[in-house]
């Protein structure tokens, strides 16, 4: 499982290593390690190379504005012709708004600053770099080098169903690095769930709240009280996984479907929006619909009466 690395925690990392001799500062001249062969890592998980080849060069988007760039952590999908799907220690890039890029090379810990302009070319500068030693990680020493400001960069950006794309290119329009978001922010808010494995659920206090910025879940199985947390992998489309699941325990009529409920939560594998804007289905492994949910309104904040 990967764990995002908050920006700050990254900053104070690069500004530690800065008092001892672990981290350099990256430049085009730096050809200390050998780049990696255009082969594929870890083949067979084609969920999200599958999308990347919908997305040809010939029919990029657009320049991306500073609010796009900065919307989250972009994971790296592949940089050169090397297709990167990583179990752990996936390689990632996050802008800020200040005009600092926090980044990871699936080995090393980078950062710098940033300029994106109006002709849509952006500049890595100031670029350090801790110095671990990664055999292993064939691709570091390639996304090293775009980070490293040597070559001028032009930047793409295309929305896919519910993924957006980043690329990099040199001036010859080739893709140098193509990174890759979720757009899961759809899940957002409070639903009802109206279903579960085809069977109707028509209970008011059956309901799930999903706080994507915050990765957690918590709701009402119509009987209990439940919270748990939320993940996301990079190296899927559409993937999130429900995991420490917790509830209250008190007993009631509804305790089946309580308990088809929470299966459910802890068997989802993916989501996607359903044909209406306000409703959401979720699946499991096998793409089979475990729940439906049904776009609801907060609470009434009962504070906000008295």
């Amino acid at each position: 499982m990967n764990f995002y690395i908050k920006p700050a925690a990254i900053l104070a990392l690069s500004l530690a290593f800065a008092s001892c001799s672990m981290v350099k500062s990256i430049t085009g001249s730096d050809k200390t390690s050998s780049p990696a062969t255009a082969t594929e890592v870890n083949a067979g998980k084609t969920s999200a190379a599958d999308q990347r080849e919908k997305a040809t060069p010939g029919q990029l988007g657009t320049k991306p504005t500073r609010e796009q760039l900065t919307g989250g952590q972009w994971t790296v999908a592949s940089v050169g012709d090397v297709t990167i799907n990583a179990d752990e220690d996936t390689p990632y890039l996050n802008f800020d708004s200040n005009g600092r890029f926090y980044a990871s090379d699936g080995c090393n810990i980078i950062n710098g600053d940033y300029v994106i302009k109006s002709t849509g070319e952006i500049d890595f500068s100031n670029t350090l770099s801790t110095m671990k030693y990664c055999p292993d990680v064939e691709y570091s020493a390639l996304i090293g080098s775009i980070y490293s400001g040597a070559t001028k960069l032009n930047v793409d950006c295309k929305r896919i169903g519910q993924e957006t794309y980043l690329y990099l290119k040199n001036e010859k329009g080739n893709v140098m690095m193509t990174l890759r978001r979720h757009n899961m922010e759809f899940l957002n808010g409070n639903w009802r769930i109206t279903s579960c494995n085809g069977k109707k659920i028509d209970d008011e206090e059956a309901n799930l709240f999903i706080d994507i910025a915050e990765l957690k879940i918590h709701g009402n199985t119509g009987c209990n009280f439940f919270n748990g947390q939320i993940y996301i992998d990079p190296a899927k489309s559409n993937a999130i996984d429900f995991s420490n699941i917790g509830s209250t325990r008190m007993m009631c009529p509804k305790i089946e479907q309580e308990q088809a409920i929470l299966v459910s939560l802890e068997e989802t594998a993916s989501a996607v929006a359903g044909k209406n804007s306000d409703t959401v289905l979720l699946f499991n492994s096998k793409g089979k619909e475990l729940l439906t949910l049904k776009k609801a309104p907060l609470p009434a904040d009962d504070s906000e009466n008295n």
